[in-house]
Parts: C-alpha cells; structure tokens; sequence
C-alpha cells in the first residue's frame, strides 16, 4: 500500500523533529515490525511509522503510528496489537518492547463531523482493558494533526 501525501508529510515532520534518537519507517528501513515471542513472520503482529529511542540505552521508549483514516476499530486495534508484542526489529537490532509509551497521530476531524470518532470513550475503555492484561504499553495517546 502507498503512502498518501498527508501520511508522508507528517511522518517526515514528526521524524526530523526527532532525529538523531529516532527511526522511521519507509526512510532508513523498510518496515519497524513488531513482533509477539519468537521473531519470525508468522509472529509479526503489526508495524509502526517510528521508532524513538533512549540516547543513552538505546532502548526503545516511544512508537508513533501515524493513522489518516481513524475510526474505533483501528484505534482499539493499533493499541492492543503493539500492547501484545513484546519485541521491535530496528536498525539497531532487535529491541524489547517493555513499559513504552505509544502515540498514535491521526488526522483531526472535521469540526462538523456527522460521526465523532469519540476519543474519549475510546481512550477510557482501552485504559481499563490495560490495567488486566500485561503488556508492552506503559501508556498511550492520541494526538490529532490537521
């Protein structure tokens, strides 16, 4: 699947924003797999557009996904997929994925919008699934670019 322009432009912003501490997908390396157990494709879980890392450990301690078409399914998806995995193939190697934090920015809606996406249901119910079932995520939010 293609990049759009949108995606593009905000997955450069966000990542020249970020440099040298972070990876992007589609730039230095084709894909940021992220992966549940042992690290072979029928355990790839998902991919994400960027990768933050520790300057100092260079562990990983954010992921960004940069979504432009939102709706709840693939909110609530992209949540519990990378909270389920537990590793990331990086161009520093393969990296553990543990108490990171993920950022999922999507494109703002339109303010007279028929459908709201409503955010805060969402964010509500992911945050009590969570607290039950151990995971990769210390936390997550989202953040809506125009």
């Amino acid at each position: 699947m293609s990049e759009s322009d949108w995606h593009k432009e905000v997955r450069e912003k966000v990542w020249n924003s970020l440099k040298p501490n972070a990876y992007s997908s589609r730039t230095e390396i084709s894909k940021l797999e992220l992966f549940r157990g042992e690290i072979k494709q029928k355990n790839c879980l998902s991919d994400v557009d960027i990768i933050i890392l520790d300057p100092v450990n260079k562990n990983i301690v954010q992921l960004i996904e940069i979504e432009k078409i939102m709706n709840p399914e693939k909110l609530i998806g992209i949540v519990l997929a990378t909270h389920f995995c537990d590793v990331c193939r990086s161009p520093e190697g393969d990296k553990s994925l543990k108490d990171i934090s993920l950022k999922i920015v999507c494109k703002k809606e339109k303010e007279k919008s028929k459908k709201p996406l409503k955010l805060d249901v969402i964010k509500r119910a992911l945050n009590e699934i969570l607290l039950n079932i151990p995971g990769s995520l210390a936390s997550f939010h989202f953040e809506e670019h125009p």
